[in-house]
């Protein structure tokens, strides 16, 4: 996970992107490197760091067990259960596409209007 969150890191700030998306997409990406390897089988997870012109983008894509991941309410005493929540809250928008050999989810964050020529 560590690898992952720091690749996340590096990419966003090479970018000169905002440090509280570049932390959102932090939490994000360990959130969700973490459901898959906790729920999948898969060997291999691949991340993948992006920026448009609107938004910053990370995409984890598992070669585990193909489905749908979904958000859920842990009770309080639960140590578990809030990583998609935690998703759905930091992300502008996020998705999860079942593929014929594993899931992509993607998640992003809206980025602020930028001055004139800046980045």
């Amino acid at each position: 996970m560590a690898l992952a969150r720091a690749h996340t890191v590096d990419a966003l700030r090479e970018w000169q992107i905002d440090d509280d998306i570049v932390e959102a997409l932090r939490l994000i990406v360990s959130e969700l490197v973490t459901n898959a390897v906790v729920h999948t089988a898969s060997r291999t997870i691949e991340i993948t760091v992006s920026v448009t012109a609107t938004e910053a983008i990370v995409t984890v894509t598992d070669q585990g067990l193909s489905g749908k991941p979904v958000a859920r309410t842990a009770r309080p005493e639960e140590e578990h259960g809030r990583g998609l929540a935690l998703v759905e809250a930091l992300a502008t928008r996020w998705e999860s596409t079942p593929l014929a050999d594993g899931t992509q989810v993607e998640a992003a964050v809206t980025l602020p209007e930028r001055t004139a020529g800046a980045l």
